[in-house]
C-alpha cells in the first residue's frame, strides 16, 4: 500500500468485535478519464503525518492528497467529479481525518496506532473514494452578463421564465443565489436547487443543461395553456439579446435584489416577456419556505386555456385509489404542448389538440389478454419523428435535464384503450396530460452525455474492476409498437471475481444510454464491489498512462450483438475483465475469449 506524506504505508488493522469488526483503511483514487490513467493512496494507521489545529487536537486534511493523486494522474484538478457531485466539477473534499484527542506525538507508537485505527473506522464517508477528472481544463465560461444574455434568450424561445433568486444561505450566514428555468405560475419551490455566494458566480457555474432542472420541479398545480400561433413559431437565439453580447445591467439586477432580500428575506428577478420583473419573497407560513410578493404579468405565449374535465373515476371519491386515467390529478386534461431543443438554438413547438386536422389513429393487431386495443397516432404525435431534424437518433430523446430517455410510446405516438372503449387520442392526451406539469412535455435532443463505451471501460479496467455489457435483441417484436422495440441494454461494474451471469432486465433503448447511466451512478457501484470482510482490504488501484489506452469495444459489442440476434427476446452478456480478457454468456451458452 502507498504511504501518504512520503511516510511508508502501514499494516491493516481491525476495530472492534463479531459484527462490529471494522476496516480501518480509507483509499482515495484519482482516474483520468482521457486517457484511463489511475493514481491512487490508502490510509491506514502508520500510513500520514497528522497536522497541528490551532484547537490542540491533529488532522490529516484530503485536499492535498488529492492534489498530489490528480497530478500522478494527468488530471487538471478544476476537472475533477466526485461521483456524489456530478454536476460540480474541481469540488474538493473539504473534511479531513480528525484524529482523537488522546493522539499526541508524544505518545508511544502503539497508542498512536490505536487511536488512527480507532479515527479511520469511524469516518461517516465511503471507504473509497474514486474523483475522476480529465487532462485539460475547460476554456472560461465567458463574461457573466453574455452568459445572462443567452440564458434569457434561450428563455425565451423556449417560452418560460428565466429566475434569477437569492435566499438566506441553508449555513445561516449570508445569502445563496440560483438560476434556472421555470414555468410560469408556479409556486416558489421549497428549497433552493444549489448554494452559491453571489450572482457572476452563479451565472458562470450554471450554463444552460442545469439550469433547465428548474422545469422537473414537480408543481402540479401547474396552469396549462397552449402556445399562440406566434410562438410556434421558430426563433433562433442570438449571441446575446437583441443580437449583441450581454444587454443587460448585471450590477443593477443583483444590487435590486439584495434589496429585496435584506428588506423582506429573499428575492427573485424573473426574465418574462422580454422584461424583468423584480419581487421579493416573503416567509410562508411553513419555516424556511417563501412565497412571492407579487407576480409578473401574464405570459405572452400563453393561448387558450387547455380544456380539462374532472376524472369520472376518482374525481368524487374522497379518499380514491390511486388512478391510471388521471394519474392522482382528479382531472383529465385533453391537450398538451411538445417542445424539442438542443439548448443551442434549435427548437420546435407543437401544440396537441384532440381536435387538430391529422389523419386517424391506427389500430395494430395486437394479442392482448386484457382486451384493450392498441392503437398508433399520426406521426404528429410520435416525438420520435422529430429526431432527425435535430441529427440524433429517436432514442437519444431524454428529458429536458437529461436524466430519462422518452418513454417508448411517446416516441412512437402508442395508445391504448381500454377494454370499455373510447377514443385513443383522447386516452394518449389525457396521458400526457396528467403526467407532465403543465402538460407541457419538454425533450431534450442533443444525445446522451458523458464517457464512450471505451473511456468507460478503460476507467473500470483501470479501477481493477469489469465491465459486464447485456443486450437483448428485440427483432422478434417488430410490428408490434406496444411491446419494445430495437434494443435494450444495460452497462454495470462488478467485481471481476464474481460469477458471470445476465442482466435478466436491461432497461436502456440504447448503448450510448447505458453507458451514461452507468457512469452517473457509478459511485454506488463502486460501493458495492468493496468486500464486506473487514480482514480484506481494499485494493489501491494504479494504472500508468501507457497502460490505460484506451480499449476498442466496439468488436466486443458487434460479438454480442450477433449472440442476441441468435435468440431474440433473451438477454445476452459480455464481461470485460481488467486483465484485457473477455467472456460471453447467454442463458444457455457461456463463451470466454482473449
Amino acid at each position: 500500500m502507498n504511504g501518504v506524506n512520503k511516510v511508508p504505508a502501514g499494516s491493516l488493522h481491525i476495530v472492534g468485535y463479531g459484527s462490529e469488526r471494522r476496516r480501518a483503511q480509507r483509499v482515495f483514487t484519482v482516474a483520468n478519464l482521457d486517457t484511463g490513467q489511475v493514481a491512487s493512496t490508502s490510509l491506514v494507521p502508520g500510513s500520514f503525518t497528522p497536522l497541528p489545529t490551532p484547537g490542540g487536537t491533529w488532522w490529516l486534511p484530503y485536499a492535498p492528497i488529492v492534489t498530489d493523486l490528480a497530478q500522478r494522474a494527468g488530471v487538471a484538478a478544476a476537472t475533477l467529479r466526485d461521483p456524489d457531485f456530478p454536476d460540480e466539477p474541481g469540488r474538493l473534499p473539504s473534511s479531513g481525518l480528525t484524529l482523537p484527542r488522546q493522539w499526541q506525538p508524544t505518545v508511544p507508537e502503539r497508542d498512536r496506532l490505536r487511536w488512527e485505527a480507532v479515527a479511520l473506522a469511524e469516518r461517516p464517508a465511503t471507504p473509497w473514494l474514486v474523483l475522476i477528472g480529465r487532462s485539460t481544463a475547460p476554456p472560461p465560461p465567458g463574461d457573466p452578463g453574455r452568459l445572462l444574455g443567452r440564458l434569457c434568450a434561450l428563455a425565451d424561445q423556449l417560452h418560460v421564465d428565466l429566475v434569477l433568486e437569492v435566499r438566506p444561505s441553508s449555513i445561516g450566514r449570508g445569502l445563496s443565489w440560483d438560476v434556472r428555468f421555470e414555468h410560469a405560475g408556479g409556486a416558489v419551490p421549497d428549497y433552493q436547487h444549489r448554494w452559491i455566494a453571489d450572482l457572476p458566480t452563479a451565472l458562470a457555474t450554471i450554463p444552460a443543461e442545469r439550469a433547465v432542472t428548474g422545469l422537473t420541479v414537480a408543481n402540479p398545480q401547474l396552469p396549462a395553456h397552449y402556445l399562440t400561433d406566434e410562438a410556434l413559431a421558430a426563433r433562433p437565439v442570438p449571441v446575446g439579446l437583441d443580437g449583441h453580447p450581454g444587454g443587460h445591467d448585471l450590477d443593477q439586477v443583483e444590487r435590486r435584489m439584495i434589496a429585496d432580500a435584506e428588506q423582506h428575506g429573499g428575492g427573485q428577478a424573473i426574465w418574462r416577456n422580454r422584461h424583468w420583473w423584480h419581487t421579493s419573497l416573503r416567509p410562508a407560513d411553513t419555516p424556511g419556505t417563501f412565497v412571492r410578493g407579487w407576480e409578473p404579468p401574464a405570459p405572452k405565449h400563453w393561448g387558450e386555456p387547455i380544456p380539462a374535465h374532472p376524472c369520472t373515476r376518482c374525481a368524487d371519491r374522497p379518499d380514491p385509489p390511486f388512478c391510471l386515467d388521471c394519474y392522482g390529478t382528479r382531472r383529465v386534461r385533453r391537450g398538451a404542448v411538445l417542445t424539442v431543443t438542443d439548448l443551442r438554438g434549435r427548437t420546435v413547438h407543437r401544440n396537441w389538440r384532440p381536435d387538430s386536422d391529422q389523419p386517424p389513429p391506427t389500430l395494430v393487431p395486437a394479442d392482448r389478454l386484457s382486451g384493450s386495443t392498441v392503437w398508433q397516432l399520426p406521426e404528429h404525435y410520435q416525438i420520435g419523428a422529430l429526431a432527425a431534424q435535430f441529427g440524433v437518433r429517436p432514442t437519444d430523446l431524454t428529458d429536458i435535464d437529461g436524466e430519462h430517455s422518452i418513454d417508448q410510446h411517446l416516441r412512437l405516438g402508442v395508445s391504448q384503450v381500454p377494454h370499455g372503449g373510447g377514443d385513443p387520442l383522447d386516452a394518449y392526451l389525457g396521458e400526457v396530460g396528467a403526467t407532465h406539469d403543465g402538460a407541457r412535455i419538454m425533450v431534450l435532443a442533443t444525445g446522451w452525455p458523458g464517457p464512450t463505451p471505451d473511456q468507460v471501460a478503460a476507467l473500470i479496467r483501470g479501477l481493477g474492476l469489469a465491465l459486464d455489457i447485456t443486450v437483448i435483441d428485440h427483432r422478434n417484436t417488430i410490428g408490434r409498437p406496444e411491446l419494445s422495440q430495437g434494443h435494450s441494454w444495460s452497462v454495470r461494474v462488478v467485481d471481476p471475481t464474481t460469477p458471470l451471469a445476465v442482466d435478466p432486465v436491461p432497461t436502456s433503448a440504447s448503448l450510448p444510454e447505458a453507458v451514461a447511466l452507468c457512469y452517473r451512478y457509478l459511485h454506488g457501484a463502486l460501493r458495492a464491489t468493496i468486500h464486506t470482510n473487514p480482514a480484506t482490504p481494499i485494493p489501491v488501484p494504479q494504472q500508468p498512462a501507457t497502460a490505460g489506452t484506451l480499449p476498442d469495444t466496439t468488436t466486443c459489442i458487434t460479438q454480442l450483438r450477433r449472440h442476441a440476434a441468435t435468440q431474440p427476446g433473451q438477454p445476452a452478456t459480455i464481461r470485460l475483465h481488467p486483465d484485457g480478457t473477455h467472456a460471453l454468456t447467454t442463458t444457455e451458452t457461456k463463451k470466454t475469449w482473449s
